[in-house]
């Protein structure tokens, strides 16, 4: 090698590039510090309505051959050389280039720079997001720029997927007469599947419809802005008179002044009063878990290619100098690193590669006791609490403090209601349409009454749900609380409301109207969003809150609990075809019929993509464990994606984590290392060499599993620990049993039943792995375990041959082999067993579920190739779906995953199937087939299935057309989405997965 001055000339290069780099990294440090310290337009984002914002950053690359700090202290900045262990934030590049690139990325891109292992930050979240704000700030007109690029390719990349014959529209909706009816429909007897109406009966809801698919959502700041004022002013830790505050009492003040002061809003044409924001389609903000995270896109959110949001400079400012400041150290996130001196376990969920807790962002994932609220009203669930504090003579003043907190939050409900009947008559004054003003004084004399007093009508019991359904949506995260059975919960009202008609003249008129009511209760569903940064879109892309209604089934005493209202839901369900709320069906093969499973069917194929069907015996069997009451496990609904949960009396938060397994697969084929973070994480369980047998390699993978399962549960006990401190929930609390009983907030345990369920991601792929590792090194003795992890290593390049063999010799996972469902069976018993045997922040168990919203995607961009023949950065397959190529029958695949034991899937799975209906058959028979093969999957003892009833083709004109596909609904893995909102990574998985013909 030439050298010169004694040096080789490769590392003359490397050193050249790290002092250019590091001279660079200072000069432009220098430039903002400048800056930021002397002109005023900059300096006023470092101070907020409490001071200056004081923190550092440091820049390094993992190397050191970077290493820079920018401290910025009352008003001013400074640069310094080197990054000292106790900065705010580290920001540490993988390499020299990362660093480059890092200057010219729009704040969107910056953090997904994290998700593909370029960079790794250290440190505050919060100040993270500031300091991305404060490079922002200076280079945003650069970056909005970029952004618009951005959209401008995500279009051309799109028209590449185009082919010559492409376009495929979609069918119209066509809708079968049902012949027999089930024995709960008492009034919809001519034809429960209300096949006469179509949306054109609509016109109310053909107007949300179009405001739905044409307004821009925006970010609201009314929640954090009065909440945070009132903090300011009464304190947060402690009181004004310097003693501390009891959490749950603070939050209870804090939310009946919120409840108080919120914008009473009637939405125009609407028949249910109050809105979740002040905007169409609103943003709500949660600063106390997760709204920080889009500090750093304030200036730009508007302009990102993917799921933008409108925001006014007046709400820039005020979030960036009176809401985020006041929340950089208070909430959950920050909590934790304080309080256990940011442990591993955070470290590892900031990495995203192994997991995402939830907890971080909700303690959600729940349904409350909406019969109680009908059946007692406010009023009367506050005189239950008093009644409380009178009968227990004992109790001590967490109790009563606790009990407290739960009368102010319903007052404060109260307060609310009463707002919007004044509202509601206010508008009625002022209205010249007579039939608007009669809709308007009505809406005026319910909220008069509800959800203060007991309903007495479906009117007043739809609006009552809907008002405390905002109120949950002001105490805590919109993600993935869920509404419940519905369809039971509501039935006696319809049924009063039509026992006092006479004629069947106005029997039917009242029918539509309960569509209507119904329908209008969807849309006001869809009137908020989840706030999602940036990376979320690729975490979990075009998800919206999630907010899960369950239908049919059995009753709690075990009857048929198909009805009228059952099939009012499915109507709505199947006229709006929009992706909130996600809907769930219970299908109970001893007791419900084969009428309702086919409009099941129907529904599917005339949304694309919901509901999910559930089969009722192998869910509850899956719950069996817990040994609920024959009464409670009956009245079980879905929450979230499809989890169960024990109606009005369980705290599950049922998808606490989304848990990467194949991670541990990774760190067991490399000895404790994980590859693609270069991390020597996980315990030493041996070279590959090492291993003498499957067995001890199986035994490995286990100790791996075990390692990082245990810090996921770490974490999230520590996040609930940190709820119970920075957000307690009293007003939720109020409406689950035990907690006024136990005097205990939900947070802290005080529910009937506590748990905790992750969504276990990957297991398709690692049971291919481990197929593959098993035949093919320790059977057929092939190749070495050794020879197999390098050409991992150099994702199968020169190792053809070998990927080959993989492909086409080992039995699958949904081939039909039984070796590869014992091994699923394997694979999904240790992972229940260890995760049952933890215990929770509330005392309660962890539950396993085999789904994975679009994490299969946002993982695998994180994982290197597999044994399984998968090669680097490809998704893994979605839930515990087989892999598309295990096998061309649809029916082998249904009946491995039926063969797969509930016992070991108590939180639930994702089944997902793509079928495309044949141009030459009926509507009636497309629906047959599909019912077919639900029937048979339910049979044979297969627990949930989902449906995609679209064809690759569609997916594809979608890509090259989104503004005609905007309504195109899919179903990722547990919930649905519209297709044009995904990445581009998510959409190709969608239209990669295995196609069946119906």
């Amino acid at each position: 090698m030439i050298k010169e001055w004694g040096v080789p000339v490769d590392k003359q290069v490397g050193n050249l590039k790290s002092w250019t780099t590091n001279v660079a990294a200072r000069s432009a440090l220098s430039a903002m510090a400048f800056c930021y310290s002397n002109f005023d337009r900059f300096k006023k984002y470092l101070h907020s309505d409490q001071g200056w914002i004081n923190f550092s950053a440091g820049i390094k690359t993992e190397n050191n051959s970077v290493a820079q700090t920018i401290v910025f202290e009352n008003g001013k900045a400074r640069v310094k050389s080197g990054v000292a262990d106790d900065v705010t934030i580290q920001l540490v590049f993988v390499d020299e280039d990362s660093l480059k690139e890092m200057a010219s990325l729009p704040p969107n891109e910056i953090m997904n720079m994290v998700l593909k292992n370029r960079l790794i930050t250290r440190g505050s979240m919060a100040y993270l997001q500031l300091f991305n704000l404060l490079i922002s700030v200076l280079m945003k007109d650069k970056q909005i720029k970029q952004m618009r690029k951005q959209k401008m390719d995500l279009r051309g990349s799109a028209s590449i997927e185009k082919a010559e014959d492409t376009f495929s529209p979609r069918p119209q909706k066509e809708f079968l007469k049902a012949i027999d009816v089930d024995p709960g429909v008492k009034y919809l007897t001519d034809d429960p599947y209300l096949s006469k109406y179509s949306i054109k009966d609509f016109p109310r809801l053909v107007g949300f419809i179009n405001i739905h698919f044409n307004q821009k959502p925006a970010i609201c700041t009314e929640r954090a802005s009065i909440l945070t004022n009132w903090f300011k002013e009464n304190g947060f830790e402690n009181k004004n008179d310097h003693q501390p505050w009891r959490p749950e009492l603070r939050q209870g003040y804090g939310y009946k002044h919120l409840m108080e002061n919120r914008q009473p809003i009637i939405r125009k044409d609407d028949l249910i009063a109050g809105t979740t924001t002040t905007k169409e389609i609103g943003i709500p903000l949660y600063p106390d878990t997760h709204a920080t995270l889009i500090w750093s896109e304030l200036l730009t959110v508007s302009e990102r290619a993917l799921n933008p949001y409108d925001i006014s400079p007046e709400e820039v400012w005020e979030l960036n100098h009176r809401v985020f400041p006041f929340w950089l150290d208070r909430n959950v996130r920050e909590w934790v690193r304080k309080q256990y001196k940011y442990p591993l376990c955070q470290q590892l969920d900031e990495r995203f590669a192994v997991n995402f807790l939830w907890k971080t962002v909700a303690l959600s994932h729940t349904i409350i006791d909406y019969p109680k609220l009908l059946r007692l009203g406010a009023a009367g669930i506050i005189e239950e609490i008093k009644a409380e504090l009178l009968a227990d003579k004992e109790a001590d003043q967490q109790k009563k403090d606790t009990l407290q907190a739960m009368i102010l939050c319903y007052e404060g409900i109260i307060a609310y209601a009463r707002n919007l009947s004044r509202q509601a008559l206010l508008e009625a004054q002022l209205e010249t349409d007579p039939q608007r003003k009669a809709e308007l004084e009505r809406l005026s004399a319910i909220c008069q009454r509800v959800p203060e007093h007991p309903c007495t009508t479906l009117d007043e019991a739809v609006n009552a749900i809907w008002i405390h359904w905002v109120a949950v949506h002001m105490e805590s995260t919109n993600a993935g609380y869920s509404l419940g059975r519905m369809d039971q919960w509501l039935q006696p009202y319809f049924a009063a409301d039509i026992e006092k008609m006479g004629s069947s003249d106005e029997i039917e008129a009242y029918i539509k109207h309960a569509i209507e009511l119904i329908g209008c209760f969807y849309m006001r569903c869809t009137d908020h969003l989840p706030m999602t940064p940036d990376i979320g879109n690729y975490l979990f892309g075009g998800s919206s809150s999630d907010q899960a209604i369950t239908l049919g089934g059995i009753t709690p005493q075990g009857d048929d609990a198909v009805n009228d209202m059952t099939y009012i839901f499915l109507k709505v369900t199947e006229l709006l075809a929009i992706r909130d709320p996600n809907v769930n069906a219970r299908f109970n093969n001893s007791k419900n019929s084969v009428t309702y499973l086919k409009r099941l069917c129907e529904v599917n194929v005339n949304t694309a993509g919901t509901p999910s069907i559930h089969n009722d015996e192998m869910v509850m069997l899956s719950l069996a464990e817990f040994n609920y009451p024959p009464e409670h496990l009956r009245d079980w609904a879905a929450t979230g994606c499809v989890e169960p949960t024990i109606s009005g009396r369980h705290i599950g938060h049922t998808n606490c984590m989304m848990f990467n397994m194949v991670a541990a697969l990774e760190m067991a084929l490399f000895n404790g290392r994980h590859p693609l973070m270069h991390w020597d994480l996980g315990p030493k369980t041996g070279e590959p060499q090492d291993f003498a047998n499957f067995e001890e390699f199986f035994h490995a993978f286990c100790t791996q599993l075990a390692f990082i399962g245990s810090l996921s549960c770490e974490y999230n006990n520590q996040l609930g620990e940190a709820h119970s401190v920075i957000r307690p929930t009293p007003m939720m609390s109020a409406m689950v049993d035990g907690c006024i009983k136990s005097g205990r907030d939900a947070t802290k345990g005080g529910a009937l039943y506590n748990s905790s369920g992750n969504a276990c991601i990957g297991l398709a792929d690692i049971t291919d792995s481990m197929m593959a590792i098993k035949k093919l090194v320790y059977e057929d003795k092939r190749f070495t375990l050794k020879e197999v992890c390098n050409a991992l290593e150099n994702n199968f390049s020169g190792y053809e041959l070998m990927r080959s063999l993989i492909l086409k010799s080992v039995p699958l996972f949904g081939s039909g082999s039984q070796e590869a469902i014992d091994m699923a069976n394997r694979i999904t018993d240790f992972v229940h067993s260890h995760f049952g045997s933890q215990k929770n922040f509330r005392g309660g168990p962890y539950t396993t579920g085999f789904w994975s919203m679009s994490n299969h995607v946002a993982f695998g961009t994180l994982t290197g190739a597999l044994p399984s023949g998968r090669l680097a950065g490809k998704p893994f397959t979605p839930g515990l779906t087989p892999e598309a190529h295990a096998s061309k029958s649809l029916l082998e695949n249904i009946k491995d995953v039926a063969k797969l034991n509930p016992a070991n899937m108590n939180n639930n799975i994702a089944f997902n199937v793509k079928v495309v209906p044949s141009a030459h058959d009926s509507h009636e028979q497309v629906v047959n087939n599909l019912y077919s093969y639900a029937k048979a999957y339910c049979d044979l003892g297969g627990m949930q299935m989902q449906f995609n009833v679209v064809s690759s083709q569609t997916m594809r004109a979608a890509m090259a057309n989104p503004d005609d596909y905007r309504d195109l609904l899919v179903r990722i893995s547990g919930y649905n989405a519209y297709f044009v909102t995904l990445n581009r990574d998510l959409q190709m998985e969608l239209i990669e997965r295995a196609e069946y013909g119906l």
